[in-house]
């Protein structure tokens, strides 16, 4: 199995076919979970997010109110372990700060809030331990109605048509956050960021080593934003216990280390982004469609 279309298969059997695989790799999570504390939530949420960003690629033809119904159903299946997902980023992201800072003297600086964090993951495993037995069906329903998604009129000109206007979208986003670069716009830009990767993906058929290499500089892009928005997400929790003395030197210690990975991270993606953004979104969408002709 692949996340990518076939060139030789029927585009829209090719598309459902996508849709299909996401919808029942995650079915099969949720049925047999990972023994891997964290494993199962997170892969769901990833098939979730890859079936999103193929579903796009086909919103000009159902047409915008279908796709945005059936977008925020699958949204809504993520939904169900938010917080659960939450719960473990914050406490990975400190055990990756904790690990770094050691530098092989095995002293834990953040020992407390480590705690604090593991305890909380545990009272989240706790209140959704049956997240699957809801989505099992949700999971089951949308899957019925994407394969009656009406796709024969699809070309691959609107899919590459729908990836330049992903590309622009992507352009907007990294705009806003040179004018204002707060935690904020830097989420929202990663979230165009990974659409457009997940999208590269399904095209590389078309041109794998001119896609691939596109995908490839999008994956690095959004995986620097990914891990400044973890930095984000960690310090906001923490915000919370502020107040605590128990907890203030190493929160203080915490903000040092964060505010300098941070930092770095933020001007390098900027730095990338400007690259990676640089041609005009036409001219993009353009570029990817010559492919077609030469290869379909």
């Amino acid at each position: 199995m692949s996340f990518r279309l076939k060139l030789r298969e029927p585009l829209p059997n090719g598309l459902k076919r996508v849709f299909r695989e996401q919808i029942e790799s995650a079915l099969r999570l949720c049925r047999h979970p990972a023994k891997q504390r964290g494993v199962t939530v997170h892969e769901v949420r990833k098939h979730l997010k890859k079936l999103r960003a193929a579903m796009r690629l086909a919103s000009d033809e159902v047409g915008k109110n279908r796709h945005t119904r059936e977008d925020c159903c699958v949204r809504e299946i993520g939904r169900l372990v938010s917080d659960l997902r939450d719960g473990q980023v914050r406490l990975q992201t400190l055990i990756q700060l904790r690990d770094e800072t050691a530098k092989g003297s095995g002293e834990n600086q953040f020992a407390r809030i480590e705690g604090l964090l593991s305890l909380e993951r545990e009272s989240f495993s706790a209140a959704f331990a049956g997240w699957q037995k809801q989505a099992i069906p949700m999971l089951e329903r949308a899957e019925e109605r994407l394969s009656k998604w009406l796709l024969d009129g699809i070309t691959w000109k609107q899919i590459c048509s729908a990836v330049g206007k992903i590309y622009k979208r992507g352009q907007r986003g990294l705009a806003k956050t040179i004018k204002k670069p707060v935690p904020e716009n830097f989420h929202a830009w990663r979230k165009r960021v990974k659409d457009l990767w997940y999208q590269l993906r399904i095209l590389q058929p078309l041109n794998r080593v001119v896609l691939e290499k596109i995908a490839a500089d999008a994956e690095v892009l959004g995986e620097m934003l990914g891990r400044e928005h973890d930095f984000d997400f960690l310090l906001e929790r923490l915000e919370k216990e502020s107040g605590d003395d128990a907890l203030h030197g190493e929160l203080m210690q915490l903000h040092k280390v964060i505010r300098k990975r941070g930092k770095r991270l933020r001007r390098n993606a900027l730095e990338l982004g400007r690259r990676f953004y640089a041609e005009p979104s036409k001219a993009f969408a353009k570029r990817i469609s010559i492919f077609i002709s030469k290869r379909t």
